[in-house]
């Protein structure tokens, strides 16, 4: 029988999985996208070249196993909030892998708490509102709209733009709150539309990378940004917008590579 070095449990109001929690690497903490889940990390977190690491993922409020907070919390606040769960659950820093809103969530905390992040990896992170298809139709909608059959469209669209995805990661088969996905996804929007998000990665004072597929992922116009900005990109060639699912070899090689150059 195969035996998977896994701990999970309820924390802080998140639902968390702990993999390979005894391996003394930097621990790698993961942040999914909008109306995902953690679990489509797995496959990443499991990886051989990874093992020497700490994989810890949780479901964010209002996604997947995690209940919905009480109300939805701006980014920054929850930035905050989660950074100090960082600060109580390790000793050391660490690294922050981020898809999507997670991508902007990473950066955020790595600004704003830069004692606890060790570098950020930023997947497929909006950096212009090109890069908002999906989300900026559930932005102009009314939450009320949203709570009925927006949230199933926009669910829809994630998963069409998720095409790596298995049945059982796609995003319109887990649970999300509504009003939680309406706020985050207006923040979101606003946020690409303002057009900083490029720069204000490449000022992190940590090591950044940026990593997209090459079909449907990020836009030229941020892909061009990004470059403006000396932000160091890594393609994956032939993935979508999700290409640790799509090639988890690869995007562990990617990662791998990048967390030995940070030691």
């Amino acid at each position: 029988m195969l035996s998977v070095d896994v701990a999970h449990g309820v924390d802080a109001g998140m639902f968390v999985r702990d993999y390979h929690p005894s391996a003394r690497g930097t621990p790698l903490v993961y942040l999914h996208g909008l109306a995902g889940h953690g679990l489509v990390f797995e496959a990443v977190a499991l990886h051989a070249r990874l093992a020497s690491h700490r994989h810890v993922v949780p479901d964010l409020p209002g996604h997947g196993r995690s209940v919905p907070a009480p109300r939805p919390a701006p980014l920054t606040a929850f930035a905050d909030h989660f950074a100090r769960w960082l600060g109580g659950r390790f000793g050391e820093r660490v690294a922050l892998v981020g898809h999507g809103l997670g991508g902007t969530l990473a950066m955020f905390i790595a600004e704003r708490h830069p004692g606890l992040v060790r570098a950020v990896v930023d997947v497929d992170g909006p950096k212009c509102i090109d890069d908002c298809a999906c989300l900026r139709p559930a932005a102009e909608l009314t939450l009320t709209d949203l709570g009925g059959p927006g949230i199933s469209a926009l669910r829809d669209a994630v998963r069409r733009a998720s095409r790596g995805a298995t049945t059982a990661e796609e995003p319109s088969r887990v649970p999300c709150d509504a009003r939680l996905l309406h706020a985050w996804g207006r923040e979101i929007v606003a946020l690409a539309e303002e057009g900083s998000l490029a720069w204000r990665l490449a000022r992190l004072s940590v090591p950044a990378l940026f990593v997209t597929g090459s079909r449907g992922g990020t836009s030229s116009r941020s892909l061009s940004r990004l470059a403006e900005a000396r932000v160091v990109v890594a393609e994956m060639p032939s993935t979508g917008p999700s290409p640790f699912l799509e090639r988890p070899h690869e995007f562990a090689a990617i990662l791998g590579d990048f967390m030995r150059f940070q030691s």
